[in-house]
C-alpha cells in the first residue's frame, strides 16, 4: 500500500469536505468554500457576516478545524492532515484477545453449558421436573 503524502492527503480533504457539505455547485456558498480550501482563508467581505457565520456552521457540522481572525475565518495549520488523519480514515483501536474474566458468571462459555461440579439453571429445571413426576416431592415433605 503505497503512503500519500500531506498534498495527496489535502485534495482528498478538499473533494471530501465539497461532497460532504451538501453545496450546490453554483452557489456563492461552494465557491466561497472551495475558495477557503484552496486558499486557507476566507474574508467576510467575499459572503458577509450572516453567510460567513452559516458557512462556519457547515465546518463545525463536518468536524473542520479552523479560526476566527479579524474580518474572516482561517483554515487551522495541518488542518487538512488533521482531518484526514481523525475523521475520514480514523485510527483502528487495538483489539485486546486476551479474555478477563472479571467473577465467576462471565466464564461461562454460554447458555446450556456447565461447569465442572455445578449444574446449570437448564439442569436444575429438568431435576426439579423429575422430581415432582416420581413423587420424590411427597417423599421429602414432612410427617403430619
Amino acid at each position: 500500500m503505497k503512503v500519500k503524502t500531506d498534498v495527496e492527503k489535502a485534495v482528498e480533504v478538499d473533494a471530501y469536505i465539497l461532497k460532504a457539505s451538501g453545496l450546490v455547485k453554483e452557489k456563492r456558498g461552494y465557491n466561497a468554500l472551495l475558495n477557503l480550501l484552496q486558499s486557507g482563508i476566507l474574508m467576510n467581505d467575499r459572503l458577509g457576516m450572516p453567510d460567513t457565520m452559516e458557512l462556519c456552521k457547515v465546518l463545525i457540522h463536518l468536524k473542520f478545524d479552523y479560526e476566527f481572525i479579524p474580518n474572516g475565518v482561517k483554515l487551522k495549520d495541518n488542518s487538512k492532515v488533521n482531518y484526514y488523519n481523525k475523521v475520514m480514515y480514523p485510527p483502528k483501536p487495538e483489539v485486546n484477545t486476551e479474555r478477563i474474566y472479571q467473577n465467576k458468571h462471565d466464564r461461562r462459555l454460554s447458555v446450556g453449558k456447565e461447569e465442572s461440579g455445578t449444574r446449570h439453571w437448564g439442569n436444575q429445571i429438568m431435576a426439579s421436573k423429575k422430581d415432582s413426576e416420581y413423587g420424590m416431592d411427597t417423599f421429602f415433605a414432612t410427617k403430619s
